[in-house]
C-alpha cells in the first residue's frame, strides 16, 4: 500500500508539473490580443512535406489544439507525393486541405488559377491577428519575397533555406585543402580531394563531392540555376525571351556536369535524390556537397550523424559574374476552397510565430531573424555556417524564373530534363538549343492566349 501511495503521489506531481508546463507554454501565445478560441470546435486538415521542420512541428500540435479548441489533421508526405496530393486537391477544388505547404516555384501558377486565399485580409484583421505580437518585420524580407506574387501575400514562411557548400572540415585540414572560392576551384578541389581519399586506406569508399542531378522542376534546377546566374546567364529574360542556350548558360552547365559526374562522385551520381546526398554526408561517405542550408538540423548532434563535430559550411562559390544562391521558403497557405479559413489562419499565425519557432529549436530553419540571433547561432557552434547563414539572409535572392512566374513548372521540367540528358553524355550545345526551342514555343503560346 505504501508503494502504491508513493506511486500515486509521484503521478500527481508529474501531472501537476505537466499541467503547469502546458499553462506556461500557452501563456506565450495568450499574450497576443486576440481570441484564440473564436473558432473552437472547428477541424482543419494540414498537408505537410516530410522535411525536418514539419516533423519538428508535429509534436507541438496538441498545444495549438489546447490553445484554440481547433482539432488538426496533420498529413506529412514524401515531397513528390505531397506535390501530387496538393495538385489534385487544388485542381479539383476539393478543399480537402485547409492549410497547404507552398514554395515559390508553384506559387505563380497557384495565384493565377485562384487556388489560394490572399492573406493580407487576415493579417490586417485585429480580431484575428495581433500585429504587435506577431512581428512580421522580424521575418526575413528575402523569405517574405518568396511568399508574394504581384504584391499579393499568398503564404507565410515557415522554413527558410538556400543551397550552400557543406564540407568535412577534418578532411580539408588533414589534406591541407582550402575551401573553394570559385567554381573552377571547386572542380579542382573535387579531383584533389578524391585523389587524397583514394590514397588513404582509412577513408576507403568516401567520395569527394555531390550535388543534385535528379530531373524535376525544383530538383536539379535548384542548384544549377544559381551557378548559371553566377556566370551571367538566365533562362528567360523579364521581357519573356528564352535565353537558356546562351554562351554563359553553356559554360555554367558544362562546369556543373563536370562537378557532378566522373571521378570524385558517388556511384550513379546522375540520379541521386537530395535525400540520398544527405544520407551519404551524414554517414561519413561524402566529403563535400551542395545541400540546402536547413540540413544543419540533421547533422549537428551525435544522435543524428557520425560526423556531427566534423562538418562546416560556406557560401556557394562565385562565378565570373557574381556569387549566387537559390533561396527557398517552405510556407503555409490557405486553400481558397477551405471551409474553415479563419481557423486555418489561426494555425498559420501560430505555426509561424516567434514563440513556435523557438520551440522547434534546431528542428527547423526559421525565417525569423531574432531566433537565429538569440538561439540558433549559439546552439550551432560552427562559425563558418553561422556566417554563411548571415550571408543567405542578406544576399539570397531568387532568379527571375524562380520568383513565382506562372510557367515555371513547365519550363522547369524542360530544362531539368535537358540537364539530366547532359549528365548522361548528351551534347551540351545541341541539348540546350533543343530545350530553348521548347521554351520559346511555350512563351509564344502564352502570348497568343487571350
Amino acid at each position: 500500500m505504501n508503494r502504491t501511495f508513493t506511486l500515486l503521489c509521484y503521478a500527481f506531481i508529474l501531472c501537476h508539473s505537466l499541467a503547469t508546463q502546458a499553462e506556461t507554454s500557452l501563456s506565450h501565445w495568450q499574450q497576443a490580443k486576440i481570441d484564440w478560441r473564436a473558432h473552437q470546435g472547428a477541424h482543419i486538415n494540414v498537408l505537410a512535406d516530410q522535411q525536418p521542420a514539419f516533423s519538428a512541428l508535429k509534436p507541438y500540435l496538441p498545444l495549438f489544439e489546447e490553445l484554440t479548441g481547433i482539432s488538426v489533421g496533420f498529413h506529412a508526405l514524401e515531397q513528390s507525393k505531397m506535390r501530387h496530393r496538393r495538385t489534385a486537391d487544388l485542381e479539383k477544388g476539393l478543399g480537402l486541405y485547409d492549410v497547404l505547404p507552398m514554395g515559390v516555384t508553384f506559387l505563380g501558377q497557384a495565384h493565377a488559377k485562384g487556388y489560394l486565399a490572399p492573406l493580407t485580409p487576415y493579417l490586417e484583421n485585429p480580431t484575428l491577428t495581433d500585429l504587435d505580437w506577431y512581428k512580421i518585420s522580424d521575418i526575413s524580407r528575402n523569405s517574405l519575397a518568396l511568399s508574394r506574387i504581384d504584391g499579393t501575400l499568398l503564404s507565410l514562411p515557415f522554413d527558410f533555406s538556400a543551397p550552400i557548400y557543406f564540407y568535412r572540415k577534418d578532411l580539408f585540414t588533414e589534406f591541407d585543402l582550402a575551401v573553394p572560392d570559385t567554381y573552377e576551384d571547386l572542380l579542382k578541389t573535387k579531383l584533389a580531394l578524391q585523389h587524397a581519399l583514394d590514397t588513404s586506406p582509412q577513408h576507403k569508399g568516401v567520395r569527394a563531392f555531390a550535388a543534385r542531378t535528379l530531373p524535376g522542376a525544383g530538383l536539379n534546377t535548384w542548384t544549377i540555376l544559381p551557378i548559371i546566374r553566377a556566370y551571367g546567364g538566365q533562362i528567360i529574360t523579364q521581357d519573356e525571351q528564352a535565353t537558356s542556350n546562351s554562351q554563359a548558360v553553356r559554360t555554367a552547365v558544362t562546369l556543373y556536369r563536370d562537378l557532378v559526374t566522373g571521378y570524385g562522385n558517388p556511384d550513379n551520381s546522375q540520379i541521386l535524390h537530395f535525400y540520398q546526398i544527405r544520407e551519404l554526408f551524414k554517414q561519413g561517405k561524402l566529403a563535400s556537397a551542395i545541400i540546402a542550408s536547413h540540413f544543419y538540423n540533421e547533422i549537428d548532434t551525435p544522435e543524428e550523424s557520425i560526423i556531427w563535430d566534423k562538418w562546416e559550411a560556406a557560401p556557394l562559390p562565385k562565378g565570373p559574374y557574381s556569387r549566387e544562391t537559390s533561396p527557398w521558403a517552405w510556407s503555409f497557405a490557405i486553400n481558397a476552397k477551405s471551409a474553415n479559413k479563419s481557423a486555418a489562419w489561426l494555425f498559420i499565425q501560430w505555426a509561424t510565430s516567434e514563440q513556435t519557432a523557438t520551440l522547434l529549436s534546431t528542428g527547423g530553419s526559421p525565417p525569423r531573424q531574432q531566433i537565429w540571433q538569440k538561439q540558433l547561432f549559439n546552439l550551432v557552434n560552427k562559425p563558418g555556417f553561422n556566417n554563411t547563414m548571415l550571408w543567405v539572409f542578406e544576399h539570397a535572392t531568387p532568379s527571375y524564373i524562380q520568383s513565382g512566374i506562372t510557367l515555371f513548372p513547365e519550363i522547369g521540367e524542360i530544362i531539368s530534363h535537358a540537364y539530366s540528358q547532359i549528365f548522361y553524355g548528351a551534347d551540351v550545345s545541341n541539348t540546350l538549343d533543343s530545350s530553348n526551342k521548347k521554351i520559346t514555343q511555350l512563351l509564344n503560346n502564352k502570348k497568343e492566349q487571350p
